[in-house]
């Protein structure tokens, strides 16, 4: 299992977000290192400590290197990544990382008890009721990714409109709950479709899956929201950067 940030577009996430695209249309090829955090901040319009911050983002994603000495550097090996399972994204992005358009074409919604394996990730009861959510998404039409959000009852503090469903699930659970992701542990198992998720994404039963079951933490780092997520490799790989540790 591993931990991820959650990207919400925080005034420094749009900073990072602002200097990636920048890295990756090529604005610093041209030169040895990045500007100083001072020049960036002038470019972008940012005070010098959200580039700060925004800088430290992208230097623990291999995005950017510093060396003492040397300045700031972009990491050319990795602005070739698509689909990176570090930080955590919306699974659409994953889709359109991937290279294909993202759609959604099936929800659903009902309230169900959380039961016992589901109640202990999340600090509950096992009659707790939690909404469950289910979405299919699709890469060029194609189904692609099928997910399960379950989220408990007792943090949802206004009623969420069904057709609310079909939005970016962190948006609705801010909107709703107040309540903010900013990060989540994911373990990584490989599955194959039995018989609903064979009907579910248009495959064979048996063919293989990449599962990844996840529960998210707020601000206070209390979880608030299990989810399941089934991807099929036609359409999503994932990459991840990693640091030398031995």
């Amino acid at each position: 299992m591993s931990l991820r940030k959650v990207q919400r577009l925080s005034l420094v996430q749009q900073t990072v977000e602002t200097l990636r695209e920048m890295i990756n249309s090529g604005a610093y090829d041209n030169v040895d290192r990045l500007p100083s955090e001072e020049q960036l901040a002038a470019e972008i319009g940012a005070s010098r400590l959200t580039v700060r911050e925004a800088l430290a983002v992208l230097e623990g994603e291999g995005v950017i290197m510093r060396r003492h000495g040397k300045g700031t550097m972009i990491n050319y090996r990795t602005r070739q990544l698509k689909a990176r399972i570090d930080p955590a994204r919306e699974i659409g992005r994953f889709i359109a990382e991937s290279g294909f358009q993202p759609g959604v074409a099936r929800v659903k919604g009902w309230w169900e008890p959380a039961g016992v394996i589901l109640a202990k990730k999340l600090g509950l009861k096992p009659e707790d009721k939690v909404l469950v959510i289910e979405k299919l998404f699709l890469a060029d039409g194609n189904p692609a990714v099928f997910c399960i959000d379950r989220i408990p009852e007792k943090l949802i503090k206004t009623p969420i409109p069904e057709a609310r469903y079909w939005e970016t699930i962190f948006t609705v659970l801010e909107e709703h709950s107040g309540i903010h992701v900013v990060s989540d542990i994911v373990e990584l198992i490989p599955t194959t479709a039995d018989h609903r998720l064979a009907a579910i994404m248009k495959v064979n039963p048996g063919t293989p899956l990449l599962q990844l079951d996840t529960v998210a933490f707020d601000e206070q780092n209390e979880p608030v929201m299990a989810t399941q997520e089934y991807y099929l490799d036609t359409f999503v790989r994932f990459t991840l950067y990693r640091k030398a540790n031995y």
